[in-house]
């Protein structure tokens, strides 16, 4: 208002300097009126366009319901009798719902499995069934939309993320369910799931942990045996008591020699039994020969501690140092983690500075806390710079992946959990970098990302690995995991990966940076890095690699692409096993190689459970003020939608605000003012 006011007023200034106090003009009193008026409009709307103006405009928009069709595409619904049911009729009989629907509603059709997708055709390949995934995106990509509701068609089994039903009640929107697949009870024995580490010392004792289940097996007997490399070395049998019976067994079997170890975990099938395929599970360890050692510096007891200790397995042999402690040669240990270190009053802070200037390329993990002295953390390290800040607080602080980095890869599963971690807690502090950092996760403070390292990775002194977290807290990450997914795989992959390159070789002139296992339905991605004898990376010579399959010795050779100032390389569709790998660069006269293992294994997830979980479908429209349909009963959906009065169109009211700057209307209307003017001044003798 204030804006259009002084343009007003200086539209007519500068037309009463011209027309109403200029002695030199002599027109009628109308003509002086009109040219008055004409020069003030003008000039109003030139001054109006300097401060860029908008117009506001409101609309009412009819929104049609939109009804969401989710299909789940994974292939439990295709390793029962009536796969050819799925693959056919049923396939038609979705069409027809979603034509009728279409008639009038807005219809969008996804797939969803491994993830989830637009629905074009359904095939049924997907390995997994993950609800949690499917139903947060519905949530997020159609907040606010007028959502009449989520036709949810599944066979109700997740075995990905945690069960939908957990927190169903605040879901937005209401789901009709429909459930699909083998409803029928058939004998079945099952592996529910296995527990092991994915590293072992050679020539210790490996505990593995099996769940197995029984369905429709009562008064049978079940035999479970494990085998490494197909040879037997342990078996249980124990009688199943009851229609739902489930029993976790514990075996400690010898890890053997150095080297990757196929494991097979097998029931024996008994008579009826319909599905074989879930019987067993395969998967692989790799057996290394060196152990490691590492020393935890605190000023006290913490459940961060525990956190990361549990992540490091049996591949080392923890010490810890609390208060003033003697600390102990550093140069024995292969990694020092610091929480919390140095701290205002540490009593043997020189010793331990002294200790760490000695020990010059032991790679040290640096978590950054409340009780952190900065000014001694300052003296200890050169490559960051922390001082208190202006605020004394504590702030709240989330993770958020930084999509840039690239000194090893992180798959999008884990990316996702990272970004919804609880917040770590840090005081409010002024950072400066002294040396170049990768930064794997950044702050993220009241949903800003700040492009301010949370978790980073210098070379400190231009010698040794360096790792810095910048706040505490990361045992409620190991938690979320628990609380979201049964499991902390999510939180151990981020940390042990991090804690992998900081023990990888400083100097080591080619790395090739892999996993140890992959499932059988994911993309096999290698990345490589190569330096110069200055240890300046680069990606000039081509860099190849040989992979061969240790028992068929197949082979399979690849051409690394180059990206930036490292090598990348994504192989799908290689058979199950374990594989050698030998990667070779040729430069400058001479020969750049690396050498390592890994296995591909079978996935198996969706035939481990088949009986439809009705129970679960149910429950997911109960609690979401839907409705729940079986497959025989799916033309009835659409009648009751449309019996269903919350699903209608609503009136939106839509604001628009307009630049007046980018309307070339103004502008025409300031020129015809001008030129209006211009002529009648002309007509009657002046300019």
């Amino acid at each position: 208002m204030l804006i259009m006011l002084v343009a007003i007023f200086s539209g007519l200034c500068l037309a009463s300097v011209l027309y109403l106090f200029n002695k030199k003009q002599h027109y009628g009193k109308a003509l002086t009126t009109t040219l008055f008026i004409l020069r003030t409009l003008a000039v109003t709307l030139v001054i109006l366009l300097f401060f860029n103006p908008y117009l506001k405009r409101k609309t009412n928009k009819v929104e049609p319901a939109t009804i969401i069709i989710a299909q789940d595409n994974s292939n439990s619904l295709t390793l029962t009798k009536d796969s050819s049911f799925y693959k056919n009729e049923y396939v038609k009989s979705l069409d027809t719902l979603i034509s009728q629907l279409e008639k009038n509603y807005v219809t969008d059709k996804y797939l969803f499995g491994n993830d989830v997708r637009e629905l074009d055709s359904i095939d049924f390949n997907d390995y997994y069934t993950d609800f949690h995934q499917v139903l947060d995106y519905l949530k997020k990509n159609y907040y606010k939309k007028n959502v009449g509701a989520v036709i949810l068609l599944s066979d109700g089994i997740c075995n990905k993320s945690y069960p939908p039903e957990q927190n169903i009640e605040s879901y937005p929107f209401p789901i009709y369910s429909v459930t699909l697949g083998d409803t029928t009870n058939y004998p079945d024995l099952y592996i529910k799931d296995v527990f092991y580490n994915k590293t072992s010392p050679s020539n210790t004792i490996l505990p593995l942990r099996v769940i197995a289940n029984a369905h429709s097996c009562r008064n049978k007997h079940m035999n479970i045996k494990v085998m490494i490399n197909d040879e037997l070395v342990d078996e249980s049998d124990t009688y199943i008591s009851s229609n739902n019976f489930s029993k976790t067994f514990d075996f400690n079997i010898e890890s053997g020699s150095e080297g990757v170890k196929q494991i097979d975990i097998k029931i024996e099938t008994i008579d009826n039994e319909f599905i074989i395929s879930n019987n067993s599970k395969r998967f692989f360890i790799e057996v290394i020969d060196k152990q490691y050692k590492a020393l935890f510096i605190a000023k006290s007891p913490h459940p961060d501690l525990g956190s990361l200790k549990n992540i490091l397995g049996d591949n080392f042999e923890v010490d810890v140092v609390f208060n003033d402690d003697e600390i102990p040669d550093l140069t024995e240990y292969d990694i020092l983690f610091m929480h919390q270190i140095p701290y205002t009053g540490m009593g043997n802070y020189e010793d331990l500075k002294a200790k760490v200037d000695a020990s010059k390329e032991t790679p040290i993990f640096y978590i950054v806390g409340e009780g952190s002295d900065f000014k001694l953390f300052n003296e200890i390290q050169n490559s960051m710079q922390i001082n208190k800040g202006a605020v004394n607080s504590i702030l709240d602080i989330k993770a958020h992946y930084n999509q840039n980095f690239g000194l090893f890869n992180i798959e999008n599963e884990v990316i996702e959990s990272t970004n919804a971690y609880p917040p770590l807690f840090l005081p409010h502090l002024e950072l400066t970098m002294k040396r170049n950092h990768d930064m794997l996760l950044e702050m993220n403070i009241n949903d800003i990302l700040t492009q301010t390292p949370l978790l980073s990775f210098a070379i400190d002194n231009d010698v040794r690995k360096t790792a810095f977290l910048l706040g505490t807290g990361i045992w409620r990450w190991k938690l979320n995991d628990y609380l979201k997914n049964g499991n902390d795989n999510n939180f151990e992959e981020l940390l042990s990966k991090s804690v992998k390159y900081l023990l990888t070789e400083k100097d080591k002139e080619l790395t090739i940076n892999y996993e140890e296992s992959y499932l059988n339905d994911e993309p096999i991605i290698f990345t490589a890095d190569l330096k110069n004898p200055s240890q300046e990376a680069t990606n000039e010579p081509d860099l190849k690699i040989r992979i061969t399959n240790k028992h068929s010795k197949d082979y399979y050779e690849y051409d690394f692409l180059k990206k930036d100032k490292y090598y990348t390389l994504k192989i799908n569709n290689l058979p199950e096993g374990i594989y050698n790998f030998n990667a070779q660069a040729v430069w400058g006269g001479k020969t750049y190689t690396e050498n390592g293992s890994f296995s591909i294994v079978s996935v198996g997830a969706e035939a481990q459970e088949l009986v439809a979980n009705t129970h679960r479908m149910q429950s997911l429209a109960q609690h979401t003020g839907g409705k729940h349909f079986n497959v025989n009963n799916i033309n009835e959906i659409v009648r009751n939608i449309e019996e269903d009065e919350r699903i209608c169109s609503i009136m939106r009211e839509e604001t628009n605000y307009i630049d007046l700057i980018n309307m070339k209307s103004i502008f025409f209307v300031i020129l015809s003012l001008i030129t209006i003017e211009w002529i009648l001044r002309k007509m009657f003798g002046t300019y």
